[in-house]
Formats: C-alpha cells, structure tokens, sequence
C-alpha cells in the first residue's frame, strides 16, 4: 500500500478552518451564544447556571494516523463518524457519557515490511468530565473501543474484533441554545494484538485522531 503523508501542522489548521467556518455559518443562520446568567446564594456567593446539562447528538470529522504522532502523519486516513450523548452539570463541574462511531479511510498498521493490519470501523463508549466556563467546556474523556481489524499484505491472522481503550480531551463551546462546536484529540491504544505474519506474534497497535465536531442537544 502506498504511504502518503500530511503535514500535521496543515491537518490540524483544516480542522481549525473547519471550526471556525461552522462558527461564522452558525452566527448567519442567526445562532446567538446563550450567555449563562450567575445567581447569588444567601451568602452572597455566585452559583453557576446550569448551561450543559441534556443530551445530544452529533457528527465529527478529521484525520487519523497509526503510530507515533509526529510532524508527519504516516498512512493517515480521514475519519468521520457519529457519537450520541448526555452531559449532567454540577456547578462549574460537568459529567457525562458518550457513545461514537468513526469510520477511517485505510488506516494502516504496518507489523513488518510486507505485512499489517487495516482498521475501518471503531465504536467507543467514554465516560466524560470536565470543567464549564460559561459557555466553554473544557474535558477529558476515555473508555473502551471496538474495532475490526483486517490483515494485510503478509499477515495470516483472520480479521476480527478487538477491544482497546480511548483517552484524550477537547474543548467544547455553545453556539447557542441548542448548537455547539467542540474540537477533540483521542488516542486509541489495542494491546497484545495476535498478528500473524510467518511467525506468532503479538503485537500493541495505536493510533491518534484529531476532529472537529458539531452537537445538537435536546
């Protein structure tokens, strides 16, 4: 298979150029940013209003690569997908869970020169935590993954489905009442991977993903 490489500093400057032009398209559609309004306890101290708190559902686009995150993305795919959630806040405080699914353009695995494994579909469960600054929510997240992986080239194994675990944070803001933007790093780790290629063998697969996404709650 044919490598071909992305400059990082221009995947991640397209996925900023995709924020930003869903953040202009968001205010023309007439989208107001929903300022939250702080209420005062007895005591005299503010009380954050409750801004994130419901479900949602949403999609997301960007680039995913296997291997090390570097300057260069090697074998990189694009990844797009789908991910359904709820949010709870607690004061400045927000927790949650998530369930996404991401598609990804030929991600490669390369085991030996003349042998990998290919990875397509992924669905990941995450639990979510951060901390909310008005309209700007800051987290982390992470879970469990499930992916098929397929053998390439070489690699005798039969194709199958792995459990892994997802970590990584983002940045999520309100475009309004309904809508919100958030951009989001994860990295997918697969441990003792049996991958056959002339030999037994096992092998620790990784990959790293960045994408922009867009959220309707309700």
């Amino acid at each position: 298979m044919p490598t071909r490489r992305l400059p990082l500093a221009t995947l991640l400057a397209g996925v900023a150029a995709l924020f930003s032009a869903a953040a202009t398209q968001a205010s023309d559609l007439g989208f107001s940013a929903r300022m939250p309004v702080s209420s005062y306890s007895d005591a005299g101290l503010a009380i954050a209003t409750d801004t994130w708190s419901g479900s949602y559902i949403g999609a997301s686009i960007g680039g995913r690569t296997a291997g090390d995150l570097d300057l260069d993305f090697h074998d990189y795919g694009l990844t797009a997908g789908a991910q359904i959630g709820y949010l709870q806040q607690l004061g400045m405080f927000v927790l949650g869970a998530e369930v996404q699914g991401l598609w990804t353009d030929e991600l490669h695995y390369a085991l030996t020169p003349g042998a990998g494994l290919e990875q397509d579909w992924s669905i990941a469960a995450k639990g979510r935590a951060g901390v909310a600054l008005g309209n700007l929510l800051i987290y982390g997240t992470g879970g469990a993954v499930f992916s098929e992986l397929k053998p390439t080239g070489g690699a005798s194994s039969q194709a199958d489905w792995h459990t892994g675990a997802v970590f990584g944070g983002g940045v999520e803001h309100k475009l309004g009442d309904n809508l919100s933007l958030r951009a989001e790093y994860l990295q997918t780790r697969f441990f003792g991977v049996d991958s056959v290629a002339g030999v037994a063998r096992d092998d620790d697969l990784v990959n790293h993903s960045v994408t922009a996404g867009l959220n309707y709650s309700f």
